[in-house]
């Protein structure tokens, strides 16, 4: 049985996500079929998880942070 914490976690749609990162929804439709982007596919549609996407941005800081720094 599922945990009562992760069943009440909110499901972003393409459009929520294009808000939140400030990009075109064809960006992240685009990024989520080349799995660039940690995403749900429930039927046609993609979904994403709050947490998920909050976790991926913060590591590609990261990555962008270290990689700036061996310049």
């Amino acid at each position: 049985m599922a945990e009562e914490t992760g069943m009440k976690e909110t499901l972003l749609t393409v459009k929520q996500v294009a808000q939140y990162l400030q990009l075109k929804e064809s960006t992240i439709y685009s990024w989520a079929q080349d799995g660039k982007i940690p995403a749900i596919k429930i039927g046609r549609t993609w979904r994403f998880r709050r947490a998920d996407l909050d976790d991926w941005l913060e590591q590609h800081l990261r990555w962008e942070q270290s990689a700036g720094s061996e310049e």
